[in-house]
């Protein structure tokens, strides 16, 4: 053991012995991995600690995942400016709402540790629940309640803990993966909720990153530490002596080829952008305003898009969604409504056009890889752009045509 990692447990557990009661022998400190849910925000699992000691009464969760809805939550959320904090509350009390309120598994990993080292933990975590420290501002990928867990045990165990995250990520196939492969997996039953991750968040999501920091999801800490040594005694052994599921959860889960997924609504509007284009159709006002509703959204996705990448703190800069959301859209749905499609309107249309011909050709090339979902908008786009424009065109051909003619 390094003087630095004894002179941390020494104070410690100093520390604690003044500020904080001291675990009896009789205590056990677990990993605790929460499966799943239904919402968006709980789709990729959650880890707390259990603290439990039953000759002090102590059967408590250290919850590094507590937030609030209050104080504009969505505005915060969106501008990365979400502030989190760890919380404790009684096992039984967060173990009923994961299990009967919101059917997620709950699995245990008891943690081998020492004495001293249980009581090194619990103060680390005590202190750390002050309202003065407590507080930290969260972070999707790089900060979450996985990654200070994580931590703490680092911070308290020192050179006396050791990974293998290689070996993990061998075993699932993830060597090398970006954050949008990992979490990918994690929102099939919830094709609208990636594709409003995958909408909002940019380029960040495609770099490669360490196996190391694959633990930011809570499978792989829980994985990670199934393989994990801890010393003791001068000797190495297993991190987890023993693990148990404490709850499985029902599979009611929707099957993912739901009928209003993303890729049915937008190939339904894909087919009725074609059926639109036709000669017989495309003066119609229903045309018209179709072309409004989807030029319109488009050009209000890119605005966003732009407010996220310039105007946050998170993982939205450098977001080639951009691309097909062009907020120049918003300009041309409302020239649709001029009675003359005036020379601005059919180079904007041209030119939309080309670069969603563009994004198409190169799709599968780009540094970002965006949701496939969004193939068939483009088409749909790139569609209603040359339509526009040919007929715009033949049009404006057709009055100088006349014109001339009248003037001979």
């Amino acid at each position: 053991m390094s003087l630095k990692v004894r002179l941390f447990l020494g104070v410690f557990l100093f520390i604690s012995r003044v500020a904080f009661p001291q675990l009896t022998t009789n205590s056990s400190i677990s990993l605790i991995t929460v499966g799943p849910g239904q919402e968006v925000f709980t789709a990729f699992g959650h880890s707390a600690l259990r603290i439990s000691d039953p000759d002090l009464g102590i059967d408590n969760i250290y919850n590094y995942g507590t937030f609030s809805f209050n104080e504009g939550f969505y505005l915060r959320f969106t501008k990365g400016e979400l502030n989190f904090w760890l919380s404790t509350a009684p096992f039984y009390r967060a173990f009923y709402s994961w299990t009967v309120y919101e059917n997620r598994s709950v699995t245990q990993q008891v943690l081998n540790l020492n004495h001293n080292q249980k009581n090194a933990l619990f103060g680390y975590l005590e202190n750390n629940a002050l309202p003065q420290n407590s507080v930290y501002r969260y972070d999707y990928f790089y900060d979450n309640c996985s990654n200070r867990i994580d931590a703490a045990l680092k911070k308290v165990l020192g050179e006396n803990i050791k990974f293998s995250p290689e070996s993990i990520a061998q075993k699932h196939n993830t060597t090398g993966a970006s954050i949008r492969q990992l979490t990918h997996g994690y929102l099939l039953q919830n094709p609208w909720g990636e594709l409003g991750i995958e909408t909002c968040l940019g380029i960040d999501m495609d770099k490669k990153i360490t196996a190391e920091q694959f633990k930011f999801l809570p499978d792989y800490l829980m994985w990670n530490y199934d393989e994990a040594k801890i010393r003791s005694n001068g000797t190495w052994e297993p991190l987890v002596k023993e693990k148990v599921v404490l709850f499985q959860a029902l599979n009611n889960a929707s099957p993912p080829n739901h009928p209003f997924s993303p890729k049915a609504i937008f190939g339904f509007v894909l087919v009725l952008s074609c059926l639109l284009s036709l000669p017989a159709l495309h003066k119609t006002l229903f045309a018209r305003l179709f072309d409004f509703t989807l030029f319109l959204t488009s050009g209000a996705v890119g605005l966003l898009l732009l407010f996220l990448w310039f105007f946050t703190t998170h993982h939205s800069q450098i977001n080639l969604n951009i691309l097909w959301a062009n907020p120049f859209n918003l300009v041309v749905s409302f020239l649709l409504f001029s009675k003359k499609r005036s020379p601005i309107f059919l180079k904007m249309s041209l030119v939309n056009g080309m670069l969603l011909a563009l994004v198409l050709v190169f799709w599968t090339i780009l540094p970002q890889r965006l949701n496939n979902a969004y193939l068939l908008i483009c088409f749909t786009l790139l569609i209603r752009c040359f339509a526009n424009y040919w007929f715009s065109k033949a049009s404006s051909n057709k009055i100088k045509t006349a014109q001339s003619i009248k003037g001979l």
